[in-house]
């Protein structure tokens, strides 16, 4: 394989995760800011409307009454204001620890997620080309995401290095494309995994 030129990441689960959240009070609180979420179908409801939205969006209050729509909720500015405020809040990413290993990585980085940008500018302001799904229009696995990232960076598989935390969603397309591919399993918990893998970013510039 040719030296490197770009190397693509994943984002959540293998720069960042989300904290977790206490769901009763999650819901609660939502409920309080009007937005009533009590019967297992409202929750499926907003789980539903969570994943379908929140890569879409361009900031919190965008994701909010993306939400507030789903329900069929009209609601004044002020109110959207406070619901966006309330996931700012507690819907909190953080870096893992070993992230920071590949801030000086002597090679273009560029991340590839369902995430919103915006989220993870919050993370990592600058450094990486971001590309959500509101970039791409296609989520992992589709090949579609992958050649949108190609033809804007203007690179080819070969020159490329994708790292993720999911064999099936992030590698296997990747790797049938051309692009090397690394595994991150920072539990060890995937087995008989024939590729390259390892348990820590410390250890990615062995294989670049």
């Amino acid at each position: 394989m040719k030296k490197p030129k770009l190397i693509i990441f994943d984002f959540s689960g293998t720069l960042a995760y989300f904290k977790k959240v206490d769901y009763k009070k999650f819901f609660s609180g939502l409920t309080s800011l009007g937005l009533e979420i009590k019967t297992e179908e409202q929750k499926n409801l907003f789980g539903e409307s969570f994943r379908k939205n929140l890569g879409y969006s361009r900031n919190w209050p965008d994701f909010s009454q993306k939400i507030l729509n789903s329900f069929s909720i009209k609601a004044e500015k002020k109110t959207i204001k406070k619901i966006a405020e309330f996931f700012r809040r507690k819907l909190k990413i953080q870096a893992y620890s070993d992230a920071k290993e590949i801030i000086d990585l002597p090679l273009k980085k560029a991340i590839l997620s369902a995430n919103a940008k915006f989220l993870i500018k919050e993370i990592f302001p600058r450094g990486f080309k971001i590309f959500g799904p509101a970039e791409t229009k296609f989520l992992k696995p589709d090949p579609r995401a992958y050649l949108f990232v190609l033809k804007k960076l203007k690179v080819k598989p070969e020159e490329i290095v994708m790292v993720g935390d999911e064999a099936d969603r992030d590698l296997v397309i990747a790797r049938e494309l051309g692009m090397k591919t690394i595994l991150i399993d920072r539990e060890n918990k995937i087995k008989n995994y024939s590729g390259i893998k390892i348990r820590s970013l410390k250890k990615l510039k062995k294989y670049l």
